[in-house]
């Protein structure tokens, strides 16, 4: 049973990355028109954007980018898909809360967003930061550093944001609230390494075994 338990959840996160809306054409670049899934998405993009002689050089060059030992994924591109999702959210927030999607804010800016106008209704919190976590539990990051585990437990929250019975609005404008915004940078880095793990997971997938340069009949 167990084998069984971990195959389907290691399917079920694998799905869920997959989901991850398509990056923006220009984020991923020219490096990946050599593949069937840019072709796909992206056609229009590569065919004006991107010469022949540029699909060539780029794509070797991607292709070892994310396939190389590191396997990192920029943080432009998680910044990207950050933003892709604030702004799709249905009901919208309001534009002043689209300033939170991001994953290099400090703790002082994101307090300016919280509390200077024109502010960000802190409403609107749980679903900007669900945008950045998705509904993983990035609670074991976050406790690495110790003082989640002690005076700022209360914050824990916010590396689990999708979860109901953890996510706790009452305490919004307290002191207890201001104080977990001083640990952002640690929530950013967190949210980081999901994106990292799920864009990586779909970059991997972009270059799979169906990977092939474009024929050269009709390109420059």
């Amino acid at each position: 049973m167990a084998p069984l338990l971990i195959y389907a959840l290691l399917v079920s996160q694998i799905a869920l990355c997959l989901s991850v809306k398509f990056p923006a054409c220009d984020v991923i670049g020219c490096g990946y028109c050599g593949t069937r899934r840019m072709q796909k998405e992206c056609k229009e993009f590569c065919d004006s954007k991107c010469s022949r002689k540029n699909k060539l050089i780029n794509a070797t060059k991607s292709f070892n980018e994310f396939n190389g030992p590191s396997r990192r994924v920029s943080r432009e591109v998680a910044n990207q898909q950050f933003m892709n999702c604030c702004q799709n959210l249905d009901p919208p927030v309001p534009e002043a809360c689209l300033k939170i999607c991001t994953l290099d804010n400090s703790p002082k800016e994101f307090k300016n967003i919280a509390f200077k106008k024109p502010k960000c209704p802190m409403k609107h919190l749980r679903r900007l930061l669900t945008c950045a976590a998705g509904t993983k539990d990035v609670r074991s990051c976050c406790e690495k550093d110790e003082s989640m585990l002690g005076n700022l437990n209360h914050c824990i929250q916010f590396c689990y944001p999708s979860n109901d019975d953890l996510w706790d609005s009452r305490f919004y404008g307290k002191g207890r609230f201001v104080k977990c915004m001083d640990k952002v940078p640690l929530y950013s880095e967190c949210y980081y390494e999901h994106w990292n793990f799920c864009l990586s997971v779909s970059m991997k997938y972009l270059n799979n075994a169906d990977f092939q340069l474009v024929s050269s009949n009709g390109d420059e």
